[in-house]
């Protein structure tokens, strides 16, 4: 029991606490930077081929049906902007 009350004494609890909300920092902002640059990839898929599919004046029904599912993923599921809706 002394040895407990020790412990708790001398801050290696609070060093113990403190390294694992550490951890839990850690892996949550590479989780939003990830999230982050997934969103950023799809932007730019989306807008490049929605800029080529407006010049060519025709989309394929398949390629039409990818691309609304990519901006519904880059929309819905990863919090995206309205900056691509014009181009859908």
């Amino acid at each position: 029991m002394e040895i407990i009350v020790a412990i708790l004494g001398s801050g290696a609890l609070s060093a113990l606490i403190s390294g694992i909300f550490g951890i839990i920092r850690d892996r949550k902002a590479k989780k939003d930077g990830v999230h982050a640059g997934v969103r950023q990839l799809l932007y730019d898929k989306i807008k490049c081929l929605g800029r080529r599919y407006i010049a060519e004046n025709e989309i394929t029904s398949e390629d039409l049906e990818d691309l609304i599912d990519m901006h519904k993923i880059y929309h819905d599921d990863l919090a995206g902007n309205g900056y691509l809706d014009h181009v859908m």
